[in-house]
């Protein structure tokens, strides 16, 4: 009877859904190990590190948890710095940044491809980013590039449509609620990790931003 009552508490165990979530958390790679990492993290520091290391470590593992939170609030696959960084040769290394070819912004604004359209006037569009670095991120792109494949190519005629970009950045801003604050980068060429030769700002918030953003 011993034998048999032993078998039934480790089956309740079994078929309790908290025990079910922790051997799913153990088995996905992404959330494995994350607050075991901080502890030995910790101690690592205590032992044998110096005090610049282990806060630039304790930041790193912080910045890990943070995207591991992010990624299961927002059930999406993030990009990471390095994913940019790669995206961002590839295009300077196949000559994109000095091409006319039509790119995936210009089949948004054809609606060839879908995305979640935020804003739309007759000059520029908004909408979500599919790789979200925060927990609002979306883009702001002119819908006729006019030559605009990125901020250092901007001549006095682009003037007017730039300001509008950045108009339309605050209108939608207001919408998504960022009153608090918000973040908008355009980055440019290769070194500024910039993938697609299509003008566009990122705006990015919702929560409490670092500075500086990262080099």
């Amino acid at each position: 009877s011993i034998r048999a009552s032993g078998s039934v508490a480790v089956a309740a165990r079994a078929n309790d859904p908290r025990t079910r979530r922790g051997a799913a958390r153990r088995s996905d790679p992404s959330l494995r190990g994350g607050r075991l990492m901080l502890v030995r993290a910790a101690r690592a520091c205590t032992e044998r590190t110096s005090a610049r290391a282990c806060s630039h470590l304790r930041r790193t593992l912080a910045r890990r948890a943070r995207e591991r939170r992010w990624k299961r609030t927002l059930g999406t696959t993030m990009a990471t710095p390095h994913d940019e960084v790669l995206a961002a040769q590839e295009a300077h290394l196949r000559g994109l940044d000095d091409a006319d070819e039509r790119t995936i912004f210009d089949k948004i604004v054809a609606k060839e491809i879908p995305a979640t359209i935020l804003y739309e006037d007759a000059l520029a569009m908004a909408f979500r980013d599919v790789n979200p670095q925060a927990k609002t991120h979306f883009l702001v792109i002119p819908k006729i590039r006019a030559g605009l494949t990125r901020l250092s190519k901007a001549t006095e005629e682009h003037k007017t449509l730039l300001g509008h970009l950045m108009y339309t950045a605050s209108v939608v801003a207001k919408q998504e609620n960022l009153d608090a604050g918000y973040r908008c980068v355009i980055n440019d060429g290769v070194e500024g990790c910039q993938s697609v030769y299509h003008l566009h700002v990122h705006v990015i918030g919702g929560q409490q931003l670092s500075w500086p953003p990262g080099v």
